[in-house]
């Protein structure tokens, strides 16, 4: 139990800021083309539909590298499959400041897909995996919202280089800055003690790897990993297993409806406010203040896990996100409204990126270490696919309004409220935990 019930020292806070930096990045690259659309719509003199196709097949190399990645952590390791993940993305993402049209940028997003969606299953179960368990969902959570961290420096980046260097600069520097952090992780990251171990490692490796967690290692001892022996291989037919059937479904309906609001947002918010005679670097500040609020909610949920229980802090999260949403539906967009739909826009990424990051908190939960990556990742997978979902909903609703936009969300969030409630292997409140232990 070193893991469980060690103390959360400064080795494995680093872990936490190392995986921390690759999903700042992975944030970053992933909402960056929805910053430079209207800037693209504009030199290429083409509508936003032209970029449904370029936003779905990044989204369909996300679902497909996703559950990819969750798997290969499993197989060879968390470590290697976050850093091919990292330096894929970076690649692709670089390569879109050469792109000559939409077509091109189809191709390079969905290449950067199959890396965004790899990194954060590797990530998250590294993070879990380093971190005692009366920690693991703030550290989680700590992760995930890095997230929207990175989404509203994409933001920043944005309203700050595209009226002065154009929209190529955005993917320069979004793309470079990845393969530098990859060499870091290649070198400074240690692999998951638990991978090792059901991995059958050699001793130096494992040592290492313990070290990590900030615990001396004796000569002679015998590592064992007590939750690990309920699952002897890691297979996609193993989340559907008796024991984690229910929540396996009941998580993948959740993290679909979830992020599906999430990615329409991100791609499509800039392109409606500046429809609505807001100009491009106010609209860039809504998204960055989106994200912003994503941050605190993030945290936010983090402790209402921890105090309350998965079940209750995450349906708080998605009820209030929904209301959020509904009163976004009503309001009238416009420059003249930026005072109260700026601080709207806080509140809903308060709620629905807090829900959206608790949601990996709880998949982490659910499975034990032999399937713990490929859980997360099928289950977050899944949820790409409303990702791509969202690159033609979004475009559609547009064409009917406001209300319509922020209505797919709302009734996106209903869905997620109901799912969360289904899933049966919600992690218990801190209280409850240490009561069982007494």
């Amino acid at each position: 139990m070193l893991v469980d019930d060690g103390a959360w020292t400064r080795s494995r806070k680093q872990v936490l800021l190392l995986c921390a930096l690759a999903i700042i990045l992975d944030g970053l690259d992933n909402q960056i083309l929805g910053f430079a659309i209207p800037s693209m719509m504009a030199e290429w003199g083409v509508t936003r539909s032209d970029f449904a196709p370029a936003l779905a097949l990044g989204y369909v190399g996300m679902t497909v590298g996703t559950p990819l990645g969750g798997f290969l952590g499993d197989r060879i390791g968390r470590k290697v499959a976050l850093v091919g993940s990292v330096i894929l993305f970076g690649l692709a993402t670089a390569a879109i400041a050469l792109a000559h049209g939409p077509s091109d940028i189809s191709l390079y997003r969905f290449i950067a897909g199959l890396g965004l969606g790899g990194a954060l299953p590797a990530a998250t179960t590294l993070i879990a995996e380093f971190t005692p368990k009366h920690r693991r969902s703030l550290s989680v959570m700590l992760g995930i919202v890095c997230i929207p961290i990175g989404g509203m420096i994409g933001g920043l980046l944005a309203a700050q280089l595209l009226p002065a260097y154009g929209w190529r600069s955005l993917f320069v520097v979004s793309g470079l800055a990845p393969m530098l952090v990859a060499v870091i992780l290649a070198f400074a990251l240690p692999e998951s003690p638990q991978y090792l171990l059901r991995r059958g490692a050699d001793r130096r490796r494992l040592e290492t790897s313990v070290r990590a967690l900030g615990v001396a290692v004796p000569a002679g001892s015998h590592f064992v990993d007590q939750r690990g022996a309920t699952v002897a291989r890691a297979s996609f037919g193993a989340l559907f297993e008796s024991d984690y059937r229910r929540s396996t479904l009941a998580l993948w309906v959740a993290f679909f409806f979830c992020l599906l609001p999430v990615y329409v947002l991100y791609a499509w918010a800039p392109t409606l406010l500046t429809s609505k005679g807001i100009d491009v670097k106010l609209a860039s500040l809504g998204l960055s203040l989106f994200n912003f609020g994503g941050v605190a909610g993030c945290i936010a949920a983090a402790w209402a896990i921890g105090r309350y229980g998965s079940r209750i802090g995450i349906l708080t999260m998605a009820g209030a996100a929904s209301l959020g949403a509904a009163i976004l539906s009503v309001i009238p967009l416009s420059a003249s409204s930026q005072s109260l739909l700026m601080p709207l826009l806080f509140v809903e990424g308060f709620f629905l990126l807090g829900a959206q990051g608790s949601l990996y908190a709880l998949a982490t939960h659910v499975y034990p270490t032999s399937i713990r990556s490929t859980g997360v990742g099928a289950a977050a997978g899944f949820g790409r696919a409303g990702a791509i979902v969202s690159a033609y909903i979004g475009s559609a609703a547009l064409g009917y309004g406001s209300e319509a936009f922020f209505g797919v969300i709302v009734t996106c969030l209903v869905l997620t409220f109901i799912a969360v409630s289904v899933v049966n292997l919600h992690a218990a409140s801190l209280r409850r935990q240490s009561y069982g232990h007494a």
